[in-house]
């Protein structure tokens, strides 16, 4: 028998997407699955339906909890599931129906640690947002080549969906609760414990682009998170690898920006001179890193104008 992989969903508030989550997962043509659905304290009728779910099907197992977000959903999960491996899908996104037996089949085939998967930004009409290459490419890396990639993101993101790990992965590693950007916070811990990396191009994970969720919401102090992690992240992984400084330089440009752009100086005007200043400390090394890239020495040479100009270039 093949593998059992677990499949890890923390649902809220989504219950009109999670039908259609669900059912790509139960689909799956790879079968051998334990599905883990967390109802994290939904007011909506999630919990119901999730349950409904669990009655037709035996692999299913739902943990109905207080809301705690979903990092402490993920870590309810991993704190109990019994797969070789483990995946995570948000439960306002879905999957291709060979999503996880292409990630396992790139585990096996190449020895892996940890397995990926393009993806494809989908508006609820269906549209897609993004321009994925999805063809036949594949990058087999170790630990330094993966953490250029992921500090790069032209493949892949720090997002912990849209891969496949080892369970080993998650040993002695949990998201952080409370906190926003928890998957930059985690997803990078679990390539320190990984050999060999690989990524196939095909685009098998869908993400929801709909308005309100976590990700579009406005300014607020929790929104500093961003840069809190990835500051983190660029230091533990500079720390082993110092030959990626540039590269982590410029995904700190990349967080300074993105909170940046929506920071309000009346509103907030520490945290506005704050990561302004941030901006200015580093836009020196974009402009002399080869990893940059056009658009992030446009806005770099753009920061000398003034942060009011900057703000009109975002």
């Amino acid at each position: 028998m093949k593998d059992l992989i677990t499949v890890i969903v923390p649902i809220y508030n989504v219950e009109k997407y999670v039908r259609k989550c669900i059912d790509s997962i139960i689909n799956q043509s790879y079968k051998n699955l334990e599905i883990i659905l967390v109802d994290d304290g939904s007011p909506d009728k999630c919990g119901i339906i999730c349950d409904k779910y669990a009655e037709k099907d035996s692999r299913i197992r739902v943990i109905h909890k207080k809301n705690g977000g979903l990092s402490d959903a993920r870590n309810v999960a991993l704190d109990v599931m019994k797969g070789n491996y483990v995946t995570f899908i948000d439960s306002d996104d879905y999957i291709d129906i060979e999503y996880i037996s292409y990630l396992y089949d790139l585990i096996n085939h190449y020895k892996a640690d940890i397995s990926i998967c393009g993806y494809k930004y989908i508006t609820e009409e269906g549209k897609v947002l993004n321009h994925p290459s999805d063809d036949n490419t594949i990058l087999i890396m170790n630990q330094e080549k993966a953490f250029f990639e992921l500090l790069n993101s032209q493949y892949f993101s720090n997002s912990s969906c849209g891969k496949l790990f080892k369970s080993d992965c998650f040993n002695g590693i949990r998201y952080p609760c409370g906190r926003l950007y928890e998957d930059v916070a985690t997803t990078y811990k679990t390539f320190f414990k990984s050999k060999k990396i690989v990524f196939g191009a095909h685009s098998l994970y869908f993400y929801l682009y709909r308005v309100g969720s976590i990700s579009k919401q406005k300014f607020s102090l929790a929104r500093m998170d961003g840069i809190y992690f990835a500051e983190k992240m660029v230091k533990d992984i500079k720390r082993k690898f110092p030959s990626l400084w540039h590269i982590g330089e410029c995904r700190l440009f990349d967080s300074y920006l993105a909170v940046f752009s929506i920071v309000n100086k009346k509103d907030y005007p520490d945290i506005y001179e704050q990561v302004w200043n941030k901006i200015c400390v580093t836009r020196n090394n974009i402009l002399t890193c080869k990893y940059s890239g056009k658009k992030r020495k446009i806005l770099s040479i753009c920061s000398y104008l003034g942060p009011g100009i900057m703000k009109r270039m975002l």
